[in-house]
């Protein structure tokens, strides 16, 4: 994918997840996206990503029972992507049309 945050589903593994990382944690059809993730044997705990990683009271946790999957995905690089395609795309046209055009 091009653009976009290709977010990608994942199996789910026990563990500090890299503090930036973005999870989608999906749990009888809602979504939860968060941040600072922890997968302890019993539950999965995060900060949602619009709060800071350093949130500690912040964090909210679910069994890990009730999680149907997770998926991982970084929206930031996802934007940076299409604004790069959008930005690059004009100015093809403007290059494009200026050459036409004799300018």
């Amino acid at each position: 994918m091009a653009c976009g945050a290709s977010w990608h589903r994942q199996d789910i593994v026990e563990g500090n997840l890299e503090p930036g990382q973005q999870v989608q944690v999906w749990r009888q059809g809602t979504m939860l996206q968060w941040h600072a993730v922890v997968v302890a044997p019993e539950s999965i705990s995060g900060v949602s990503f619009l709060r800071s990683i350093k949130c500690d009271t912040c964090r909210a946790s679910v069994p890990r029972a009730d999680v149907d999957s997770i998926r991982f995905g970084n929206p930031l690089a996802g934007f940076w992507k299409t604004f790069g395609l959008v930005v690059g795309t004009m100015a093809v046209f403007c290059a494009a049309y200026c050459i036409r055009e004799g300018s």
